[in-house]
């Protein structure tokens, strides 16, 4: 399964960070391109990640102090076969490294190697 992450909404990356620990677990090899506004999410300042746009569900999500999505992710990776890796676009008009971001991330990549990478299997976009 391949998710590509695009959308910086709180809820729809906890959404992708859920379908991520269920494929996980499940056995399910899992690819995630994060790109775009979905990037500063990932971001190990706190401050650059409370940005981000939590909408109605994201802040019900926040007020239950259930997992964090970056918790989610890290023990998607730790039960599974899930590699992460950072959009070399954004990355480069950021003036970002991989050390800037959660330790989550595999590599960087551009979306043609991401694309190329992956081949043809089940692609979800959020």
């Amino acid at each position: 399964m391949n998710l590509i992450l695009l959308s910086g909404d709180y809820a729809k990356i906890h959404a992708a960070a859920m379908i991520t620990m269920v494929a996980a677990s499940l056995g399910q090899p899992v690819n995630i391109f994060v790109s775009m506004e979905a990037l500063p999410a990932f971001h190990r300042d706190d401050t650059v990640r409370a940005q981000i746009p939590q909408g109605p569900m994201g802040q019900k999500i926040v007020e239950s102090q259930g997992q964090d999505y970056l918790e989610i992710f890290r023990q998607a990776k730790e039960f599974g076969d899930v590699k992460i890796y950072a959009c070399s676009l954004v990355m480069d008009l950021t003036h970002w490294t991989l050390e800037d971001l959660a330790p989550i991330f595999d590599e960087t990549l551009g979306l043609t190697a991401f694309m190329g990478q992956v081949g043809d299997g089940l692609s979800l976009t959020f």
